[in-house]
């Protein structure tokens, strides 16, 4: 059973590297303002004939291989509250949008409460109650009337933007925070720092983690239809 596993695995190893052998770049060009180092191109599988056959077919195939793209942008990172007296508030502030060609995932990690700062001294109530929402500004009632997210039921959370045409042409939303400031929170500067995360969901696997071709780009060559 070893020697033919190993067999097995001599085969396939002569084949990637023929098979790798046979992928050869070509020069890439670009119409208009496109970017030549955007697009690369292998030549795979030659062909040939000799002898006194009076007809000759082949085939030739046109493949193409498309990486999910993603253009994204926030007006803001940060939320500044400057509250003279006690009361509830919410506001959207931050304009998001993004676009793509493949589902996005939206995650959030380490979200919590606004908490007391000042090093000097103490707070009578340490944190600040905070809740956050999305959604237009075209209705202020609904987004009044939530829901509201806690941070603890951010951080479960998450959330798909599915491929679709409005998410080609760009999909957009407003981040709302609601605080409630209490007779007991201490006058000083209370502050959290949460993390959003998008990540890709349909990415080809012959771009490394930061977007770069791989290096071994040929070995994604394959003669699968």
């Amino acid at each position: 059973m070893k020697k033919l596993l190993m067999v097995v695995s001599i085969i396939f190893a002569i084949f990637s590297i023929s098979l790798a052998q046979s992928a050869t770049s070509a020069t890439v060009y670009a119409y208009g303002d496109s970017d030549p180092n955007n697009a690369k191109v292998f030549v795979s599988m030659p062909d040939n004939g000799s002898c006194n056959k009076k007809v000759w077919t082949f085939d030739i195939t046109a493949e193409a291989q498309i990486a999910q793209w993603v253009n994204w942008n926030i007006t803001g990172t940060k939320w500044t509250w400057f509250v003279r007296k006690p009361g509830e508030y919410f506001a959207d502030c931050i304009s998001f949008s993004i676009s793509s060609n493949g589902d996005v995932a939206i995650t959030f990690s380490d979200f919590g409460s606004p908490t007391y700062v000042s090093t000097q001294s103490s707070s009578v109530n340490p944190y600040i109650d905070v809740w956050y929402t999305f959604g237009p500004d075209t209705n202020i009632d609904a987004i009044f009337n939530g829901p509201w997210y806690s941070p603890s039921e951010l951080n479960a959370s998450t959330a798909i933007i599915p491929d679709s045409t409005s998410l080609h042409i760009g999909w957009s939303t407003k981040l709302w925070s609601r605080i409630k400031v209490v007779n007991c929170n201490s006058a000083s500067t209370y502050r959290d720092t949460g993390t959003i995360t998008l990540t890709l969901k349909n990415q080809k696997p012959w771009l490394d983690d930061n977007g770069r071709y791989k290096p071994d780009l040929e070995q994604y060559v394959t003669d699968d239809r």
